[in-house]
């Protein structure tokens, strides 16, 4: 089945919010959009209804949409119920994951590491990105992968948590971590440390919400 027009501003309209091409905060002008996708106003306007339905923008009747700012509070939720999924998923992979998955994983480490050394911050929010789904694809629970996914996309619009070595470096410390746990196949050690690996981002994502003041 191929895509609708409305699908497709969906698709780039969401990308650039995660993203964060469109801050938190940031108002959302329906004709310029409706310009720059080369599309009249309407799917803009239903693509921005399906948004605020997932929490992505917020509708203001007098002054139009902007992007949703979370609270520090919503943060912190997201983080916790991440954590959650995510070491579940993980703990799931292990009893599907091949060996030569587990070389795929080590060789997305390599890659974190020469990012790292050179102080790629932008950089390190994608591999950390690829690294993370790159296991849980092996879960072999779609739904679980795809609540995953969802609640993720929410917080990916604060990339700037990774703007220092010290955090990149904890965080690639973590994955190593995480991985070698996966490839002895101990599932409580890696369910265990892939939960203490997302609490621990709550104190500074939460600091960084705080300092934004939106």
């Amino acid at each position: 089945m191929s895509m609708t027009k409305t699908d497709k501003v969906y698709i780039q309209l969401h990308e650039k919010i995660v993203k964060g091409v469109f801050r938190p905060g940031s108002r959302l002008v329906i004709s310029q959009i409706a310009k720059e996708f080369n599309v009249s106003e309407i799917p803009v306007r239903e693509v921005i209804q399906r948004l605020a339905q997932k929490g992505y923008v917020k509708l203001h009747p007098h002054a139009g949409p902007t992007v949703t700012s979370l609270t520090e509070d919503e943060v912190r939720q997201i983080f916790e119920i991440r954590a959650n999924l995510e070491s579940l998923a993980t703990r799931l992979a292990i009893e599907h994951i091949s060996n030569a998955h587990i070389k795929e994983l080590e060789l997305i480490i390599e890659e974190s590491i020469g990012i790292c050394e050179e102080e790629n911050f932008e950089g390190y929010f994608h591999i950390n990105e690829t690294f993370h789904n790159s296991l849980y694809r092996h879960c072999n629970n779609q739904m679980l992968v795809k609540m995953i996914k969802d609640i993720t996309s929410l917080a990916a619009r604060y990339p700037i948590y990774y703007q220092d070595k010290e955090t990149t470096q904890k965080s690639l410390n973590e994955h190593r971590q995480i991985l070698k746990a996966v490839s002895e196949r101990d599932g409580d050690l890696a369910e265990q440390l892939t939960k203490n690996h997302l609490l621990g981002v709550i104190p500074k994502i939460t600091e960084i919400v705080r300092s934004m003041d939106i």
